[in-house]
């Protein structure tokens, strides 16, 4: 039977990089914070109220994420992320024209979570499973690292758009950058899974692309599944959560606003870097064992946080915190291939990236009320890293993958 060009999956990897970098995860977590300042200086709205309209992208994320799931494994990827990205255009334009009342900003991004779930990982990471057996870690960072690529650009991007045009136009050019960028490509490139039933390894095999594995339902019966929701969730809520508030604690505490969007990015640089690495390990180690040593770089990130205001300390500790955040998506994925297989991964692994985004709207609301209600961030900080010392002995129940897995 035919081979695939070992080269052409690469293409995909590369693509799906591409859209990630664009895709919904990347753009509201390295905007979101950049534009809260514009935003509550024309309006008056206090911090916790805009960071709210996070729960209305989080909410939606977890109830639809298995649809969105259910749709790519049912009708590819490519479709589902071109209408997502077409979608996200739309929407983020029409920010030029948000108004006072917070309904419409929190209906605004309610309809980014409905219509461009399909730009993020639930199905990318589907794509790369399909086409990878063999070093399915390495490509997974790979392509999850487009996320941090993104994180890197939009931040900076964004404030210099504010700064030379106001907030209104930004997200106009925010909006077509993504059409310019992420839509050729998705077209061009994306392709949903090898056309043949045999896929060329680097190592010259020829693998039997069979799906195997269990359904949603059967995996919910085991306590494995309902184990990695937990500890990704509480993962999400700290490094979302430090993510979300990073610019609005810095300029807080007296650093210029591109000051503070330029140490987010590099927080999404550190993102890049350690889905990289952390690929590279899953192929050689076991994974839990890999996640769990990359949160121990953000419980000294977050204690850097709460020194005070050196600027160095504060790009140190952003970079610390972006190694965990490049990891814990990356390892969800490659967890959710290798426990329960490829058949049913979207719908699976929709339901963990669907917890996985709820913490991502709880973190940041809670920390805003900590911050607001007396404790300030200090208070909000220590209680991030306790969690996510927790979540380093949780890393230690998970156990070892599956010999074999049942097949179709």
């Amino acid at each position: 039977m035919k081979l695939i060009a070992s080269h052409r999956r690469w293409f995909v990897v590369a693509a799906a990089a591409i859209g990630l970098g664009c895709g919904l995860a990347s753009i509201v977590a390295a905007t979101f914070g950049v534009f809260v300042g514009p935003l509550r200086r024309e309006f008056g709205w206090s911090q916790s109220d805009t960071f709210s309209a996070l729960l209305a992208v989080t909410f939606t994320a977890a109830l639809l994420a298995p649809v969105v799931g259910s749709f790519v494994d049912r009708f590819g990827a490519r479709r589902v992320v071109l209408i997502g990205f077409l979608a996200e255009v739309v929407i983020f334009a029409s920010f030029r024209w948000q108004g006072p009342e917070l309904w419409s900003f929190y209906l605004r991004y309610f309809l980014l979570a409905i219509l461009t779930l399909g730009t993020t990982h639930v199905a990318f990471a589907r794509v790369i499973t399909l086409w990878f057996e063999d070093r399915r870690g390495f490509a997974l960072g790979l392509a999850l690292a487009g996320v941090g690529l993104g994180g890197f650009v939009w931040p900076i991007f964004s404030q210099t758009m504010i700064e030379s045009f106001g907030w209104r136009d930004a997200y106009l050019f925010i909006a077509g950058a993504i059409a310019a960028i992420a839509m050729p490509v998705m077209w061009s490139w994306l392709i949903d899974k090898p056309q043949a039933s045999t896929v060329k390894t680097d190592a010259g095999i020829a693998d039997t692309v069979a799906l195997a594995g269990v359904s949603l339902r059967e995996a919910t019966h085991a306590p494995l599944f309902w184990l990695m929701l937990a500890t990704f969730f509480l993962i999400g809520l700290v490094v979302q959560s430090v993510t979300f508030h990073i610019v609005p604690l810095l300029t807080l505490r007296g650093f210029s606003p591109m000051v503070a969007a330029a140490t987010q990015s590099a927080l999404f640089v550190a993102v890049t870097g350690g889905r990289l690495i952390t690929g590279w390990l899953m192929d050689r180690f076991f994974a839990p064992r890999v996640a769990l040593v990359f949160l121990l770089a953000p419980i000294a990130g977050i204690a850097l946080l709460g020194l005070g205001g050196d600027p160095r300390l504060a790009v140190l500790a952003a970079v610390l915190v972006g190694l965990a955040v490049g990891a814990e998506v990356d390892v969800l994925a490659y967890l959710t291939g290798r426990y329960f297989g490829p058949r049913h991964f979207s719908r699976i692994y929709g339901s963990c990236y669907g917890i996985y985004s709820l913490s991502g709207g709880v973190g940041p609301v809670l920390v805003s009320m900590v911050v607001e209600r007396g404790g300030g961030y200090p208070a909000a900080l220590a209680l991030l890293a306790a969690v996510l010392a927790g979540c380093c002995l949780l890393l230690l129940r998970f156990p070892s993958f599956p010999t074999e897995l049942r097949r179709t």
